[in-house]
């Protein structure tokens, strides 16, 4: 009997302890964003599109391509000179996940590559030139969700590249890219899933 006793004593405190134990389930989700926003770059706003792609609860990964257009020279009436910037970052989040208000850091790694064409009339497309280097980006937003699968994304970040050094100037391939230091707010609607 004292037996009985001793085993059920020792599985209700067992099973007290795995109770108050046990890790509470994961808020992990996935979400899809579409965004649009501004660039500040070279003292100019520039337009920018992008998407994200996030999973995570209290800590994310979260996946991202943006584009923003450099625009033209102007006062060249020959020749057309259109160039673009892309972004393609993998981003750590740091999210609060509970109500509707969802404030969020960010912070990671990518590859901003810039590329440019020059377009003569009856010729067409005669040079096409491209720049890439590594960049990190940190940033802070918040996420508005009035549904369970639905809401809004706002965010401020800051993206900058390496400097040029003289192995990328005498390195044959892609050109060097100088320098970039700019500033990203956008805007967007959140699916999430």
């Amino acid at each position: 009997m004292r037996y009985t006793h001793r085993l059920i004593r020792t599985f209700t405190v067992a099973a007290a302890l795995a109770v108050v134990l046990a890790p509470a389930t994961a808020s992990a989700d996935l979400r899809a964003t579409a965004f649009g926003g501004l660039t500040r770059i070279n003292d100019s706003d520039k337009g920018t599109l992008g998407a994200a792609v996030t999973f995570g609860g209290l800590l994310g990964i979260e996946f991202e391509a943006a584009r923003l257009w450099l625009g033209s020279i102007e006062n060249v009436e020959v020749v057309d000179v259109e160039a673009n910037l892309t972004t393609y970052m993998g981003n750590l989040v740091l999210r609060l996940p509970t109500g509707p208000i969802q404030p969020y850091a960010s912070a990671g790694i990518g590859v901003v590559r810039v590329t440019g064409n020059v377009d003569v009339p009856f010729l067409g497309n005669v040079v096409s030139a491209s720049a890439q280097d590594v960049a990190y980006n940190v940033g802070a937003g918040v996420y508005l969700l009035p549904t369970e699968n639905f809401g809004f994304r706002a965010d401020v970040r800051r993206f900058q590249t390496g400097a040029v050094s003289w192995e990328d100037i005498t390195n044959i391939g892609d050109l060097p890219l100088p320098k970039f230091d700019f500033w990203r707010a956008t805007a967007g609607v959140t699916f999430k899933f």
